[in-house]
């Protein structure tokens, strides 16, 4: 199966209430059109360059995982019609980094832990 690497825009407000369901909803996606989540973690909050759905802040939550692609359709589909995701971008990672760039992602695994957390999230330093 093909690896690929999804960076997915979460609403900051709603990700901000309930992390864990947030980003819970983005592996059930994965998983739920046949993929296998490998990594998944928080990259960063920030503010957009432009509103979205007149949000201004966005979560960006990094994934790695496989999938067939006739699943990735349906993923991306999936993805414009949900109210927590405010944007995606899916791209094929080389088989040759991949196993690299999948390591790297859960080599960052504490900071996922400490960032789905209330506490942590509310604690989190913004940036902008």
């Amino acid at each position: 199966m093909v690896v690929y690497e999804g960076m997915f825009i979460l609403d900051a407000g709603k990700y901000g209430r309930d992390p864990g369901g947030v980003t819970q909803q983005v592996s059930d996606l994965i998983t739920g059109n046949g993929g296998t989540l490998l990594a998944a973690r928080l990259w960063d909050e920030r503010k957009l360059a432009y509103p979205i759905n007149g949000q201004k802040k966005g979560v960006y939550w990094l994934t790695y995982f496989n999938m067939p692609a006739d699943g990735l359709v349906t993923l991306e589909r999936q993805c414009e019609i949900s109210d927590e995701i405010l944007r995606k971008l899916v791209l094929r990672v080389d088989d040759r980094i991949a196993d690299a760039l999948v390591q790297h992602a859960l080599s960052s695994g504490e900071a996922v832990k400490k960032a789905a957390t209330p506490a942590a999230a509310s604690a989190a330093p913004a940036s902008g």
